[in-house]
């Protein structure tokens, strides 16, 4: 796509999960296919996703991707890697573990062609010998901040300190933009509901989610006070953990933006007013793609759907949507 005020849109491919999980003849040609169709050039490939043989996958597997890219003009733009920091019950990861999982994965990346290694699983402590991998091979990496971390928690400062300390010009940070939620969409709540919760219940849970209640507090007072059931208890435990939500913290996001080497437009479901205008009810984009702007941003802004997460198959739909957005608001910056 046309790269707009030096930030140029592409499509995450765990955006088609749900498609990929439900159609046997789905493949990664078929995803770059329907890439292709809107225009865009970059793709993020998830490894633990596309390969049977991760974290090490078989040269067929290479190099069925690179002939996707090939046939349809897409470039693997970032290699999202993953350190299974549970893959052994009872095992504690040594460093020397960590950074073991975290060099097959840049291999990866280099085999695919792929400029950026996006990783996740480590502490600060760890960027500078990270560093010094992606140094070696030419990769460069980027630390995911996800929610629940925020542009200002401890954790996220302390890779900006580092990065800053020991002068990192292969490291720098992912943005999720799932991480400026402030409320829950309405398929979640939908899901809740069917699931037995009642809609004035998980309204107070919404509204109350920062009132100081741990989860354990929230569960014990919305079980034994609200009648809340299994409904109400897996929508305490998913806005608590994955699906968390709360005031986006986009004055502190100013000062990630230097870190940032690309960022993850992470959403969930994209909606349509009465005038068949898209908006982000969850999100607020506007606001956090002007201080990406305003901060000097130039790179990639790439497209996140996750809609399997409530087991939806319309990706092509949704990215549709959200890529008209993002140009929207781009343009009007």
């Amino acid at each position: 796509m046309a790269t707009i005020n030096g930030i140029e849109q592409g499509i995450s491919c765990y955006s088609y999960t749900q498609e990929f999980i439900e159609n046997d003849d789905w493949s990664i040609n078929t995803i770059f296919e329907h890439v292709a169709a809107k225009g865009v050039s970059k793709v993020e490939l998830v490894g633990a996703q596309t390969f049977q043989q991760y974290p090490t996958p078989r040269p067929e597997e290479i190099d069925a991707v690179l002939a996707a890219g090939a046939k349809h003009g897409v470039e693997v733009f970032s290699y999202g890697g993953y350190v299974d920091l549970g893959r052994i019950t009872g095992y504690r990861m040594s460093r020397e573990d960590i950074l073991s999982d975290i060099r097959l994965d840049i291999m990866t990346a280099r085999s695919l062609g792929a400029k950026y290694l996006r990783a996740t699983g480590f502490e600060p402590e760890l960027a500078p010998a990270v560093n010094d991998l992606a140094e070696r091979y030419g990769v460069q990496i980027g630390f995911e901040i996800h929610a629940p971390h925020t542009p200002a928690d401890a954790t996220t400062r302390g890779f900006m300190e580092t990065i800053e300390k020991n002068q990192l010009g292969c490291f720098g940070l992912v943005p999720d933009f799932g991480m400026f939620i402030e409320r829950p969409t309405e398929i979640a709540i939908n899901r809740y509901v069917g699931l037995g919760a009642k809609r004035e219940t998980l309204d107070w849970i919404i509204a109350n989610r920062h009132n100081g209640m741990t989860e354990e507090e929230m569960q014990e007072h919305v079980a034994k006070n609200m009648g809340g059931g299994e409904g109400e208890k897996v929508a305490i435990s998913e806005w608590f953990g994955y699906l968390s939500f709360a005031p986006a913290e986009l004055d502190s996001f100013a000062a990630m933006v230097p870190y940032v080497k690309y960022v993850h437009g992470k959403f969930y479901h994209l909606e349509l007013d009465a005038d068949g205008k898209v908006f982000e009810p969850t999100i607020p984009y506007e606001k956090a793609l002007s201080i990406l702007a305003d901060g000097g941003f130039q790179g990639a802004f790439i497209s996140e759907y996750e809609g399997h997460a409530f087991y939806l198959n319309d990706a092509d739909e949704q990215l549709d949507r959200h890529l008209a957005l993002g140009k929207s608001i781009l343009e009007s910056l």
